[in-house]
């Protein structure tokens, strides 16, 4: 069983950072997800921004078993029903598979590839999930 962890943005923010990714642009706001030992499997971090339109969400796992419907519901819920966004936006970076595979499982299209943008010049790939198809998860009317 699993829980979500809410309200501890800053301590969420750090144990992702400190998994090797980010830093992460302040403000920011984190939902993680806990074990039934409240050991954190993953965190979504949001943050930039942008004019109720778009905000960009990291993915940082560190087991995949924290993917549950129910997870998956609640953290596309904050930006689509809280926020009120149209889209989120994620960037990888194509070596990536794992993030990139769950993504597109999520329903975010692949809007870009970005030569050398990326962590030591890798190349990163941006996706953008708009609130229409994120329906299927959050179950609400866009």
């Amino acid at each position: 069983m699993t829980a979500l962890v809410l309200g501890h943005d800053e301590e969420l923010a750090t144990w992702a950072e400190k998994s090797g990714v980010g830093p992460f642009q302040r403000p920011l706001t984190a939902i993680g997800v806990s074990d039934k030992d409240n050991k954190i499997m993953a965190v979504a971090i949001y943050n930039n921004y942008r004019h109720d339109s778009d905000i960009e969400v990291s993915f940082v796992a560190a087991t995949p078993r924290w993917a549950t419907q129910g997870n998956i519901r609640a953290i596309l819920s904050y930006p689509f029903v809280q926020l009120g966004v149209k889209r989120l936006s994620a960037i990888t970076t194509k070596k990536n598979k794992r993030c990139r595979k769950l993504l597109i499982g999520l329903g975010f299209k692949q809007e870009g590839v970005h030569p050398y943008a990326g962590e030591d010049g890798a190349t990163a790939i941006t996706y953008g999930l708009y609130s229409e198809p994120a329906q299927k998860w959050v179950g609400q009317d866009g």
